[in-house]
């Protein structure tokens, strides 16, 4: 599952989602706070449902950050669902063409304003320790289980020492448990 190709060609400054637009939007999530970033990414999940961060393998309701998370539901080693798909900034990249110049950063705004204007499901957008932006999104519905892992939300780059910060969340990720309607 790739990015679709038209959202990485001819891109210009014009269609750049903004990091300073996406925090401007949600407010709180102007000051860095990792707790609050994991709690984000665990209501992407049940709270029983058995995730993968780093190589711990844990309730989602008692995931504790780490550098990777996975965005599938285990059972044991094996994957059952995949919750959301992680494309990392080499992903959203990769064949990327240009009408004007931009750094990393920018590359990756443009990217993703092309996916949100083409009414993409963006779950989450974290920043990736390295001048890049990774996005979490819905699966496909009925789609296959693939194997998914990113940045985890409120851990820290291992190379970079730079914490990964989420810059946008989808409101579902601010829903509480109880108030979801998670089958039981």
């Amino acid at each position: 599952m790739t990015p679709p190709w038209q959202c990485r060609k001819g891109l210009g400054h014009c269609d750049r989602w903004l990091v300073a637009d996406m925090l401007r939007e949600q407010p709180d999530l102007i000051c860095e706070d990792p707790s609050r970033d994991i709690n984000l990414w665990r209501h992407l999940f049940a709270p029983d449902d058995l995730v993968r961060v780093g190589n711990v393998f844990c309730p989602a309701s008692q995931a504790e950050p780490s550098e990777w998370c996975s965005g599938n539901i285990w059972s044991g080693n094996a994957i059952v669902a995949t919750a959301v798909v992680c494309w990392p900034s080499s992903l959203l990249l990769r064949g990327a063409t240009y009408k004007d110049r931009m750094d990393r950063s920018q590359t990756c705004e443009a990217v993703l304003g092309r996916l949100r204007a083409a009414g993409m499901e963006i779950a989450m957008v974290v920043e990736d320790g390295e001048d890049g932006l990774e996005c979490w999104i819905d699966p496909i519905p009925g789609s296959h289980p693939v194997p998914c892992l990113g940045r985890c939300p409120g851990g820290v780059n291992r190379r970079t020492g730079v914490p990964h910060r989420v810059v946008w969340a989808h409101p579902v990720t601010r829903m509480g448990w109880g108030d979801d309607d998670w089958p039981a």
